[in-house]
């Protein structure tokens, strides 16, 4: 079991990465080798740097839709949050994350499943709580 988050699907998905760091685990959950879930934030969030890579011009309008196509297949399972946004916001600060990555966070240690992310303060809150992290599997 995985837990993936926004910006390891965009390291994987968006065509202009140009990075395989994390393509691996993802290739393993595409092909269900590996199940993987998810905070139900993930779409939307995966949604909103697609489109803001659109607007920008990192991308074309097809690989635009080939990124959504991607997303829309990915087998993640999409699991609630479960802890009152007052513990929550107390659990998350001191560990420097926004509310957002924090979820993600929160969701690895509750399943006590590894985090796929690209994302730099996920990845310093992983280590300063030694929770597993995964960044590399090439």
């Amino acid at each position: 079991m995985l837990v993936v988050d926004a910006s390891a699907f965009a390291s994987w998905a968006f065509p202009d990465e140009g990075r395989d760091r994390v393509s691996q685990a993802l290739i393993r959950v595409m092909t269900q080798e590996e199940s993987a879930t998810s905070t139900a934030i993930f779409p939307l969030e995966a949604m909103h740097a697609a489109g803001r890579a659109l607007a920008r011009g990192r991308f074309s309008p097809a690989a635009h839709q080939h990124v959504l196509r991607l997303l829309s297949r990915l087998p993640v399972a999409l699991a609630p949050m479960r802890v009152s946004p007052l513990e929550f916001w107390s659990w998350s600060q001191p560990l420097g994350l926004t509310p957002y990555d924090a979820a993600y966070l929160r969701l690895a240690l509750d399943l006590e499943a590894p985090l796929v992310t690209m994302d730099r303060a996920l990845q310093r809150a992983c280590h300063q709580i030694d929770h597993p992290v995964i960044t590399d599997l090439t």
